[in-house]
């Protein structure tokens, strides 16, 4: 599992915080150090938000973009390489068949998407690198939060070019097939070009959406989910579980619903790490 998420529903007095983290990468045992950025992310993310002028000042959406750009440079800190070595030590021992691996090889060649939510009482703020997806329901019509930041959409692909790279089978370099994320930073190391000019940048696009009496739902989830299920499909399987009062249950269910019985059915679609969150917006 290379997933991490946060669900803190009274971050301040008023606000909460939701996130996914869908972590990947590694040049060792991947499914062994693929989560170690999301977990550094899960787990800074929010103070870091929290602590920034700009969002003790409500300026949400800016704080959100600088919250994403510092959990780059704090894994580029002598403080971030000793957490994230904390991190290592807690993780499940590694086959014996596969060296050490060092916290800077992990800030380098790790990374996770990060699709975070700060819903307030008036609004809902959705900060995302990478593709992982917020959708939010509003009267049974699924409105998507977020962009899927893929290699081959034309503004990822226009900066990908002019920073030197190419885009091959939707892959980076032939290598990743994301845009945006946090870590990673072998792919953000051109010493002519600003943090989001890189390969792969971790500026996150933010949207804002006015709660409204029509606002039912949030859906945030990983592309394990999305590749399985169209936005629609997510918001009709959570409308009709909720009508149900099952609203504890809901992504369990979704996931089930979804995972194959043989990993060589639907082309292997559904057996991608997942992670769900599900936040309804009124009582």
């Amino acid at each position: 599992m290379e997933d991490a998420h946060m669900a803190i529903g009274e971050f301040t007095e008023d606000a909460a915080l939701f996130g996914v983290f869908d972590g990947h990468g590694g040049k060792h045992n991947i499914l062994r150090i693929g989560q170690q950025v999301a977990l550094f992310t899960a787990k800074n993310l929010p103070k870091l938000l929290k602590d920034l002028p700009t969002f003790k000042a409500k300026n949400y959406k800016q704080a959100l973009v600088e919250s994403f750009i510092k959990i780059d440079e704090l894994l580029e800190s002598a403080e971030g390489k000793k957490q994230l070595a904390e991190i290592s030590a807690q993780c499940p021992k590694k086959d014996p068949m596969f060296p050490p691996v060092d916290p800077d090889e992990v800030a380098n060649c790790v990374g996770c998407t990060a699709c975070v939510a700060l819903i307030t009482k008036t609004e809902i703020y959705v900060a995302n690198a990478g593709d992982s997806r917020c959708v939010l329901s509003v009267n049974g019509t699924a409105v998507n939060m977020s962009e899927d930041h893929k290699p081959d959409l034309e503004n990822e692909k226009n900066r990908i070019l002019k920073a030197e790279g190419y885009v091959e089978d939707n892959r980076i370099n032939g290598s990743i097939n994301i845009s945006r994320s946090l870590g990673d930073l072998d792919y953000k190391q051109n010493p002519k070009l600003e943090r989001d000019s890189q390969l792969i940048i971790p500026v996150p696009d933010v949207k804002v959406e006015a709660i409204s009496p029509e606002s039912q739902f949030l859906i945030i989830a990983c592309d394990g989910i999305w590749d399985c299920l169209s936005s629609q499909d997510a918001v009709n399987f959570v409308s009709k579980k909720i009508a149900k009062g099952k609203l504890s249950t809901i992504a369990e269910e979704m996931m089930d619903s979804i995972i194959p019985n043989d990993i060589n059915e639907k082309g292997g679609l559904g057996c991608d790490n997942m992670t769900c969150i599900v936040v309804s917006l009124h009582k």
